[in-house]
């Protein structure tokens, strides 16, 4: 009877040390990779001092090793890093992505491309720039994408911010409809906007078409901050403000935003009881 007592105690104690463990930290190593073209076109259209002109692309990126995410995980990363969506791995898609030459459409049938060591000499050339760090916030691991490009002949510059969050004990990349409808948040993130003081140069920024109105685009971009519990929207450039004022986040505390809006029952798990409505 002793025996089984202590055995059935055993279990209990190692199924709650299981339970009760961390998962260790996760693991990346760094890439990193660059190519140069002298691209010369026939469109008739492109002023002289723009032809021939420097391609430069060039990536330095943080990565997951080998079995820290699923592979369906690490595909969505591949495809919002690089846009591609056929590669088998993540080498494949670099390679690719390094020998495309960011053509406007109308240059596409008439170009001549040459590899050359570097374009930097030039006044004028298009460049395309990609990097991103990954940050641990207890079970989740979040990617910063930045996409950095200058298209040769253009006005100015573009960037973009693109956030990844994988969920390593779910095994599952989190969107933001895991946390809260999305086809009701457009009415939650305007009142965000108009009413918390924390998004107020948000507001000074809008179109004026965004100003007082009923709702607004819900992008499937954002972040969490599990510590401060927010749940951060981020619109790209020209989304709902003009050039100048750049990238715009939203914060929307989870307190505040679970009076407005039901939250789901995973969101609630991440969070904890006590950092939202009951």
């Amino acid at each position: 009877m002793k025996k089984s007592v202590y055995l059935i105690l055993f279990v209990i104690t190692l199924l709650t040390s299981a339970c009760n463990r961390t998962l260790p930290s996760f693991s990346t190593f760094n890439m990193s990779g660059s190519s140069h073209f002298m691209v010369k076109t026939d469109d008739p259209y492109r002023p002289e001092e723009f032809n021939p002109y420097g391609v430069e692309n060039k990536y330095s990126l943080v990565w997951p090793t080998k079995g820290m995410m699923t592979p369906t995980a690490e595909k969505e990363l591949i495809r919002q890093v690089f846009g591609d969506s056929t590669a088998a791995s993540v080498n494949e898609a670099a390679q690719r992505w390094l020998k495309n030459l960011w053509l406007y459409d109308d240059e596409v049938k008439a170009v001549e491309a040459k590899p050359v060591n570097s374009v930097n000499h030039l006044n004028s050339y298009t460049y395309t720039h990609l990097k991103n760090s990954m940050e641990e916030n207890g079970e989740l691991v979040t990617f910063i994408n930045t996409t950095e490009a200058f298209l040769a002949g253009a006005a100015h510059g573009s960037y973009v911010v693109e956030y990844l969050t994988y969920d390593r004990k779910k095994k599952r990349v989190v969107h933001l409809n895991d946390l809260v409808d999305t086809a009701k948040l457009g009415e939650v993130i305007v009142r965000a906007i108009e009413d918390l003081t924390v998004n107020k140069d948000v507001y000074d920024c809008l179109f004026d078409e965004y100003k007082n109105a009923e709702r607004i685009i819900v992008p499937d971009n954002f972040f969490i901050d599990s510590t401060r519990s927010t749940i951060t929207v981020v619109f790209q450039q020209y989304d709902i403000t003009p050039y100048a004022c750049g990238l715009q986040s939203v914060v929307l505390p989870v307190f505040w935003l679970s009076k407005h809006q039901e939250l789901t029952p995973y969101a609630k798990s991440i969070f904890g009881k006590g950092s939202y409505l009951e």
